[in-house]
């Protein structure tokens, strides 16, 4: 049998041209239509002095440590080498032998970087005991997410256990073996079709044929291309609107619980009802679990094929639930030393770092702050050869998906999608992740005429929240007053009146509210600020935060800038506050409430104050 096509997400390969010392890991990927695509990677084993039981104990923790946290039909595909020389008999030997334990695919592959800080990988499929060169092609993210969609399940599963570590976790196992045995159904919200399992029937309820995942996407999203299959679906048609910043389609899917009479377990036999009664006293634990889980499919798959990769995706929940339980009680009771611990509740995260080309899901204790999850995150950066000076991990890191907007939730990152500034040969500096758009008249405040600064302060704040330096809450009007008034800024007399603020009011509420240091720049006129186009580019490059601009009456956010070094060329990207209308990506754009504007748009004889905010350094 000939081994399938590879294909490689460029994300990959540029990951991999950034790690720095020799190491060797994992690789996953997804099998589709005759193909390997392979999607990332992470580190896990030295090559050196591996015994055959080393390449064993690797395979399997390995598979049990990661598979869980990966999106349902995302598996270990192989292995990967950066910076060792596998030409050499010996170590040929040795990497056969751990390709030997992949079990995605009957040709797992070997992804060798010979070369450290190159892209000059090599790639080997493991056929008949050998390793034979494999060509491969090159798919960028948009080509990945024209293929692809994830599926995500959600809903709660009942868990009644004594709290016992060996009770939680043959409660767990139990649980596990339910759902595997065919005890859930899953529905589209807002239709009518359920997916029952193939003990009932065809499985599927609501759509006639054979639908692809595609067609009911095209479905959901009002495409023509799906309008045969809106007949007697009671579908809404749930228009795409523009507050994600990736192009991912996800489509959400229900959890049910069939009734028990419709379960059907493997193990069941005729026999009379055998109760055990065993009276004894013990501490109970009783949860309802949460259900969020990822599968990533191709839009080709049937949606009658469906179920068995929706039930994989919440038995992977189940295990990340568990691995989050033990794991507590383990801990908890090495802490308080009395072994009466009841663990809290885990809670489900989605994380997709940049140049990551899958989700990695995460089960966090909801008891626990961040302060105690910082050795799990520091593994998961070295797992993942992640810099050491950001964090990727951190709750408010997890990623928004689209559907959990509000119709009046603030915009997410209105520049993307912007035309380009017309600066000839410039280089375009802006903002690193994520922030919301805030402005005049949003939630239901009227702060028209006053309010501008206040609203790039929560813009700067929204900032530090989303790349998960703090939790702290988007400031209201009042508590910002309240905070300055606290910091003996202003009278008591300033809390709830409608008086303006600046640039210093801003440094210090940051500092005080965040822990946040900030640089102030001044400049004597707006003609002067058309000669920082240096300093405002190296801001961005090295901090990447939002910058607060006051001068005069008015507050903006600058968001970024595109400066030629050679001609003095500028252009800055501005976040213009003093907005009042809807949250219309359409005309925020349009009418140029965010947009690029010249140096003639700062006045000329104004004296202009800019608070820099400067990002922490940490995971």
């Amino acid at each position: 049998m000939s081994p399938p096509r590879l294909k490689i997400v460029n994300t990959l390969i540029d990951r991999i041209s950034q790690v720095k010392k020799k190491c060797s890991g994992s690789l996953f990927g997804v099998m589709y239509d005759n193909s390997l695509l392979v999607l990332g990677f992470n580190i896990e084993l030295k090559l050196e002095n591996a015994s055959a039981q080393d390449i064993k104990t690797w395979s399997t923790e390995a598979h049990s440590r990661v598979v869980h946290n990966l999106p349902t039909e995302v598996d270990i595909c192989g292995i990967i080498t950066i910076g060792e020389d596998v030409s050499s008999e010996e170590t040929k030997e040795t990497v056969r032998k751990m390709l030997e334990e992949v079990d995605i695919t009957d040709n797992p592959l070997l992804l060798s970087l010979p070369t450290l800080g190159t892209k000059d990988i090599k790639t080997h499929f493991h056929l008949h005991e050998k390793l034979l060169e494999k060509p491969f092609e090159i798919v960028n993210e948009a080509e990945l997410w024209k293929e692809f969609l994830y599926l995500r399940i959600q809903g709660r599963l009942p868990l009644v256990s004594e709290l016992d570590e060996n009770e939680l976790r043959d409660a767990l196992k139990n649980l596990y073996k339910k759902v595997a045995a065919g005890m859930l159904s899953f529905c589209f919200p807002r239709t009518n079709i359920y997916l029952l399992g193939s003990d009932t029937g065809s499985g599927l309820s609501g759509l006639s044929g054979e639908p692809t995942v595609g067609d009911l996407w095209d479905l959901y999203t009002g495409s023509k291309n799906a309008e045969y299959l809106s007949e007697g679906c009671n579908i809404k048609i749930k228009k795409k609107n523009s507050k994600n910043t990736r192009e991912i389609d996800v489509l959400t899917v229900n959890l049910l619980m069939k009734p028990t009479s419709e379960v059907r377990s493997e193990s069941q036999a005729k026999s009379a009802p055998v109760i055990q009664h065993i009276k004894k006293t013990y501490d109970c634990l009783k949860m309802a679990i949460r259900v969020d889980a990822l599968s990533m499919v191709s839009r080709k798959t049937k949606i009658l094929d469906l179920y068995a990769v929706l039930v994989e995706s919440a038995c992977r929940n189940i295990k990340l639930t568990e691995g989050c339980l033990l794991l507590q009680l383990g801990r908890e009771e090495r802490e308080s030393g009395n072994g009466k611990v009841v663990p809290s509740i885990p809670e489900p995260f989605h994380f997709l770092p940049p140049n990551f080309s899958h989700f990695y899901t995460l089960m966090y204790p909801k008891a626990y702050d961040e302060s105690k999850l910082f050795s799990t995150r520091e593994a998961l950066h070295k797992q993942f050869a992640l810099p050491l000076d950001k964090p990727f991990f951190r709750r408010g890191n997890a990623y928004h998906f689209q559907e959990e907007n509000t119709a009046h939730s603030p915009l997410i990152n209105p520049h993307e999608g912007l035309n380009p500034s017309g600066v000839k040969d410039g280089e375009v500096s802006i903002v690193q992740g994520l922030y919301s758009y805030h402005h005049y008249m949003q939630d239901r405040m009227d702060d028209n005429g006053w309010g501008c600064a206040y609203r790039s302060l929560q813009t700067i704040v929204s900032w530090f929240r989303w790349q998960g330096y703090t939790q702290h809450p988007i400031p209201t009007h009042r508590e910002i007053q309240q905070c300055l008034v606290n910091l003996k800024d202003k009278p008591s007399s300033f809390v709830g009146s409608t008086q303006w603020i600046g640039s210093t009011e801003v440094y210090m509420c940051l500092e005080s509210m965040l822990g946040v240091t900030s640089k102030i720049m001044s400049v004597s006129s707006g003609e002067e600020l058309g000669s920082k186009g240096g300093e405002l580019a190296i801001h961005f490059q090295m901090e990447g935060t939002p910058i607060m601009i006051g001068g005069g009456v008015l507050a903006h956010t600058i968001l970024g800038v595109d400066f030629n070094r050679q001609t003095g060329d500028l252009k800055f990207l501005i976040l213009d506050p003093h907005y009042t209308g809807g949250e219309d990506l359409n005309v925020i754009q349009g009418k140029g409430w965010c947009g690029w504007k010249g140096v003639n748009f700062w006045a000329k004889n104004a004296f202009y104050n800019l608070c820099m905010p400067l990002r922490p350094r940490g995971i």
